[in-house]
């Protein structure tokens, strides 16, 4: 099987409501339930829960980019961008490695590649020296870092179309603001349309040439977790009035 058309088996669950406002979320028939996404079900599903007026959702699973394997995060990170295109509020937490040798510091170069997703509720980082499993819920006997440091300017620094796409014939446009400057950039698609289209739900890194990787890698326009590589833009679907933009 080629590398692409590996199917995540890490499911991610949501948690759903019709209402943002925490108060409104207690009222009956605005609960909207559970649901557990494969990589490949979840732009389709997001699309459907927007269209069912669904305004937020929570991840009860911190995202976890300390995991080798990296697929469970891989999902969970594609839905918050799905959920961040489509408008809906997410209720997410992140963990980042830790601070040893080789590893993330919490430094914008750890957090800015995924800063035009909807802001977390918390950002953590990982000091602890044992292994993380996949997936776990945040354990506050396990020894992490600061909490705010990065959630504060992330949610500060979030707005509408901070790092999107949108196709034309051909070609794919990225919008990129997530540095604090305007980039563009300007995909031809009819050479990595189908590996653009097996990013976007996240794929093996093998399955990715060494040329694709060296040049997306560092601008952000793919992020690696593990031991796969997602596509991070969002598509734009409604172009933002340019006052909503900084």
């Amino acid at each position: 099987m080629s590398p692409l058309a590996v199917r995540l088996a890490a499911p991610v669950t949501l948690a759903l409501w019709r209402e943002r406002d925490v108060a409104a979320r207690n009222i009956p028939g605005v609960y909207a339930g559970t649901l557990d996404l494969l990589g490949d079900q979840v732009e389709g599903a997001v699309a459907d829960l927007a269209a069912h007026h669904v305004q937020f959702a929570r991840l009860p699973r911190t995202v976890d980019l300390t995991d080798r394997d990296g697929a469970a995060a891989v999902t969970a990170l594609v839905a918050v961008r799905e959920l961040t295109a489509f408008g809906i509020a997410v209720e997410w937490s992140l963990r980042l490695p830790g601070t040893g040798a080789g590893a993330g510091t919490g430094a914008p170069a750890d957090w800015q590649p995924l800063s035009h997703l909807h802001p977390p509720a918390a950002v953590l980082r990982d000091d602890s020296s044992e292994p993380s499993g996949s997936g776990d819920s945040v354990d506050s006997n396990r020894s992490f870092g600061s909490r705010h440091d990065i959630a504060v300017p992330w949610r500060d620094s979030f707005h509408a179309a901070k790092c999107g796409y949108r196709r034309g014939p051909g070609f794919i446009e990225v919008r990129d603001r997530r540095g604090g400057s305007f980039k563009r950039l300007v995909i031809r698609t009819h050479q990595h349309d189908q590996l653009i289209q097996a990013l976007l739900r996240g794929v093996p890194e093998t399955g990715v040439p060494s040329s694709v990787v060296a040049r997306y890698l560092p601008p952000g326009l793919i992020h690696r977790a593990g031991r796969f590589l997602w596509w991070t833009p969002y598509r734009i679907r409604r172009w933002p009035l340019s006052t909503t933009i900084p």
